[in-house]
């Protein structure tokens, strides 16, 4: 049958249209086009060639001759297959491997599986098939090497069926169209198909073209932008600006220096001559002695402001001192002692006169005040009631005896008088000249100390007045202490006022501002500032002309960075045009059942294609966000992409009849094993299915799939027996438990991946498959040991008398869903409960959870049925 992709009936062609496009493209992506399409391909001379034409565009170097480039373009295709063929039966296999001679597989017309343990013979089986049929990863078939008797030709036995007729076909035959309808998919095709571009079984005309056209501009455009970056490396113009110290003109240049920067600019700053040099030697002289002087005048400047300060202070002292000795408070004094003395008296006559009898003394004393007041207050505890006390009939406090109206009438006075205003005014006049005692006891005369900058400085510029100051000062203490004496003893003296005389403080004052005017004055701020910057000028102009070399070359970068990012490589024009060309020569139906497949098997990745062609093959490149999948999905996913692009192939082409798989499912989880599983039990049913595995759970899952869709399937156990692999034991295959009745498998996982050499995402990969693993295990347990084999796999019939045995420990049982659950959780691609949430395993999590299992499988061997 031929297989061809039809065109649009249209006055263009694909070769036409992609000549188009090569003849519109500038000198220098023309002569790329070129390379491409005359079939040579792109070389790393031929970008080194095209990179310097692109040069010559964008005026960065002088231009060259350029030869005329023709375009030449010539696509092909063809194709005849049989549409009924199956494969019937492999034998008599000779020389391959080590593989054990007389040996037979049968094929059934859906699915054959192969089992065996890793180092039985499936890789020999396997690399015949490859060798023979349709593969993207074949490899040479290898002698046996303990075979003594030398090399033993490669043989083997094919029997295909077609048109209900057997054809017998040997390995020497492989040339013959039969082979072609057969295609196989193993470990090694899953990088092939994702980080390489891939011949599809049918010829549609090609378009590979743009792919490698579109890599040689990257290349390109990379060489462009490493040249830019190699030139945008180093010091920018504010880094530049930074050689200069303090700010001018010629800083200011620098700091804004681009590409539109004009030589004729930067020259206005050189040379930097003989001249210059003596004239920057004689303002940094200039500059160096009249900063010296202003420096001097700013010290003395500095110490009058000090001067003044303390001065002002000091004067403010002295104000307080003459108005607390002055003649109207000496006077307020007398009149608080003549107050208190007058409001005493008023207290012993009206009072406690009264009271002086012969038979007590004391009468009036503090002494005698605080036992009335005592008194009074036991008085009124002897009157609950707070009646008054005392009245007719209440006894003495004391010697309880009755007392007379006379003595309740004395008593009553005590309490009076305690009570009395005359008490209050005389204590409130003691208080005020108490206050005036203190106050006076902290006045400080010591205003101008002997160590002291202040009064050193009085002593030298004003002696007469400090001396007049500290006359007077002591003067003042002696009177403070006499006022103090008569507070104390409520004397009222005729004592006269002693001032000190500020009006020298005004004179000082007066003299320290002009002297600080003068100094203001007299500063030389702005022949300094005039001073600098004429030589800051001539050192940036000096530090100018020793950088030249390294500002001249900042600027030429720039100017050549900006022509350069005027490169245009219209990246968009070469996507635009190839997507366009796609559209109208290629095929959907590719796009359609690559996405099929990936639905199937649950792999929606967003996988992009994109169609090539050469040589009149035709190709497909899968690509994950640009990138090839195998660079950012896992192991498992990638396995996934690659068998879904493998079975849309082989479904597009119409001509396989047959797809062989070796270990499809190697280091996928349970939940990938089962829908792969799945999808080819369903692809067996429309196209004869071949697969080799060492996977037991996934053997499981393809029985249990056949069976679900009703496909027929036959299953062969292949062996190493004493040495030799091979040994193949038709319609036969282990029970599906027997690996996974302890936690060994999980063992082996957690042993790799605790590895200090194990990639993360190996590790990772190898912890959830020890989970998996594990998971399997707990599986079989309850299976073999809780439920006591009650109900097998790969066994219909229900094994009553075990029931005896079995004995359900609800806590037992309760651990044991815990930890099915704990692995569940870890498991990659299956749904966590929400009692679980979800993290990253590292080996600690599976090594604890291995302990587990072994501890629950002993506490199930111990229980015994009760």
């Amino acid at each position: 049958m031929d297989v061809n992709i039809k065109t649009k009936q249209t006055g263009d062609s694909l070769e036409t249209e992609i000549k188009k496009f090569a003849n519109s493209l500038p000198y220098w992506a023309k002569f790329l086009a070129e390379k491409k399409l005359s079939g040579s391909g792109i070389s790393d001379a031929d970008i080194e060639s095209s990179y310097l034409y692109l040069l010559e565009e964008l005026q960065l170097v002088e231009e060259s001759g350029r030869p005329e480039i023709l375009i030449n373009y010539n696509p092909a295709n063809a194709g005849n297959y049989k549409s009924d063929l199956s494969i019937k039966r492999l034998e008599n296999v000779e020389g391959v491997n080590a593989l054990i001679e007389k040996q037979t597989i049968e094929f059934n017309p859906n699915l054959t599986v192969i089992y065996g343990a890793n180092g039985t013979g499936k890789s020999g089986y396997t690399r015949l098939l490859k060798k023979v049929f349709y593969s993207k990863s074949p490899e040479e078939i290898l002698h046996n090497v303990h075979d003594e008797s030398g090399r033993k030709p490669v043989n083997a036995t094919f029997t295909f069926h077609s048109n209900n007729a057997d054809i017998t076909l040997t390995y020497a035959d492989r040339e013959n169209s039969e082979f072609e309808q057969f295609a196989v998919f193993d470990g090694k095709s899953v990088m092939r198909q994702l980080d390489q571009k891939n011949e599809f079984e049918f010829r549609p005309a090609g378009l590979d073209f743009f792919a490698e056209y579109a890599g040689a501009i990257n290349k390109l455009e990379h060489k462009l932008n490493a040249a830019i970056n190699a030139k945008s490396t180093g010091s920018t113009a504010s880094d530049l600006s930074e050689l200069f110290d303090g700010d001018s003109e010629i800083k200011s240049f620098v700091r804004n220096l681009n590409a539109e920067t004009k030589m004729e600019d930067m020259q206005k700053f050189i040379p930097f001559s003989n001249e210059n040099k003596k004239d920057i030697e004689t303002l940094r002289k200039e500059y160096d002695e009249l900063l010296l002087v202003s420096k001097g005048k700013e010290k003395e400047l500095k110490n009058l402001e000090s001067i003044k300060k303390i001065l002002g202070e000091n004067k403010q002292a002295i104000e307080k001192l003459n108005s607390c000795l002055s003649t109207e408070y000496l006077s307020k004094i007398n009149n608080a002692v003549a107050d208190c003395l007058s409001k005493e008296l008023i207290l012993t006559t009206e009072g406690i006169e009264g009271f002086k009898t012969e038979k007590i003394t004391g009468i009036g004393t503090t002494e005698w005040k605080n036992f009335i007041a005592a008194a009074e207050l036991f008085a009124a505890k002897q009157k609950p009631d707070k009646s008054l006390y005392p009245v007719r009939g209440d006894n003495c406090l004391l010697c309880h005896q009755s007392l007379p109206d006379e003595s309740q009438r004395l008593i009553r006075s005590y309490w009076a008088f305690m009570k009395s205003i005359a008490e209050e005014n005389a204590r409130m006049a003691q208080e005020i000249l108490d206050k005036l005692h203190q106050a006076f006891e902290k006045f400080n005369f010591d205003l101008f100390p002997v160590e002291n900058t202040f009064t050193s400085w009085l002593a030298e510029k004003y002696p007469q007045e400090l001396d007049r100051f500290r006359i007077t000062l002591s003067k003042q203490k002696t009177l403070c202490q006499s006022v103090i004496e008569d507070v104390q003893n409520k004397l009222i003296s005729d004592r006269l006022a002693i001032q000190v005389n500020v009006s020298d403080y005004a004179v000082i004052e007066t003299a320290i501002e002009n002297s600080i005017k003068l100094l203001q004055e007299d500063r030389q701020d702005a022949e300094l500032e005039k001073l600098l910057k004429s030589k800051i000028f001539l050192e940036h102009k000096e530090k100018f002309n020793r950088h030249f070399s390294k500002l001249e070359d900042y600027v030429n970068n720039a100017v050549w960075r900006k022509k350069a990012s005027k490169a245009n490589f219209a990246k968009r024009k070469i996507t635009d045009t190839e997507k366009n060309l796609s559209d109208k020569y290629f095929n959907q139906k590719y796009v359609d059942a690559f996405n099929a497949e990936c639905q199937k098997l649950s792999g929606s990745f967003g996988i992009d294609i994109s169609y090539t062609g050469s040589g009149g093959k035709s190709y497909r490149q899968l690509k994950l966000k640009g990138r090839n999948p195998n660079v950012v999905l896992s192991e498992g996913e990638q396995k996934v992409i690659a068998i879904a692009d493998f079975l849309a192939e082989m479904h597009l082409s119409e001509i396989n009849r047959g797809v062989i798989f070796d270990d499809p499912v190697t280091s996928l989880d349970e939940t990938r094993k089962s829908e792969i599983a799945k999808r080819l039990v369903q692809e067996c049913i429309v196209k004869q299915t071949i697969i080799f595995t060492h996977d037991l759970v996934f053997l499981s899952s393809l029985v249990g799939h056949c069976s679900d869709l009703n496909a027929k399937q036959c299953c062969h156990w292949i062996e190493s027996s004493n040495g030799q692999p091979g040994h193949v034991w038709l319609n036969n295959s282990p029970s599906y438990e027997k690996e996974y009745r302890n936690a060994e498998p999980a063992k082996r996982h957690y042993a790799e991946a605790k590895k200090n050499d194990c990639p993360p995402m190996q590790r990772e990969s190898l912890l959830k498959s020890g989970f998996a693993a594990l998971r399997t295990s707990y599986e079989v347990l309850v299976i073999n040991d809780l439920f006591k084999n009650v109900v097998q796999r790969f066994n219909e019939r229900v094994s009553i008398d075990a029931l005896k045995d079995v004995n359900f420990n609800n806590e037992l049982i309760e651990e044991l869903q815990d930890s099915f659950a704990q692995c569940c959780r870890y498991m990659e691609g299956h749904t966590h409960s929400d009692k679980y949430a979800y993290s990253k395993p590292v080996p600690n999590n599976l090594n604890d959870e291995i302990q587990r299992f072994e501890g629950i499988k002993t506490k199930i061997k111990k229980t015994k049925k009760v």
